[in-house]
């Protein structure tokens, strides 16, 4: 009966510890999964406003002057798939899209995504062919 007990208790204790295990190997993810997304305003004159928003995160109203940036940076999930959307605008113009999803990684060329605003669209740098791609315009 000792024996019983002695056995269930370890196999508890097994199960907890494997469970704190994969608890704590979500939330502490390596620098591998650390991404990046850069806005770059190359407006000529006009500052560039934009929000940007995951499942989980709402990075709020912010503005980009004109020749400038900002960039953020998060942590791949292993539970969901970790993707950013943001809404741009200048003047009376506008556009929505997805600044990050794992799929675009080849199109960034690496870990950064970085998004450029012109007057006539939204461009992707490749960092890799060093080449910006348009991929949107601009809606009015």
């Amino acid at each position: 009966m000792e024996k019983k007990i002695i056995s269930q208790f370890y196999c508890f204790m097994l199960v907890l510890l494997l469970a704190f295990g994969l608890c704590t190997s979500f939330t502490s993810t390596p620098n591998s999964l650390k991404r990046f997304v850069r806005i770059v305003n190359h407006l000529k004159s006009d500052t560039l406003g934009y929000q940007c928003k995951s499942i989980i995160d709402d990075l709020g109203i912010r503005t980009v002057p004109p020749n400038q940036w900002w960039e953020f940076s998060f942590h791949l999930s292993l539970i969901i798939e970790t993707e950013f959307n943001c809404h741009f605008w200048y003047q009376n113009v506008k556009a929505y899209f997805t600044v990050f999803r794992v799929a675009l990684g080849d199109r960034c060329g690496g870990d950064h995504c970085i998004w450029i605003a012109q007057e006539d669209g939204l461009y992707l740098y490749n960092i890799r062919s060093n080449h910006n791609v348009k991929m949107y315009n601009w809606n009015k």
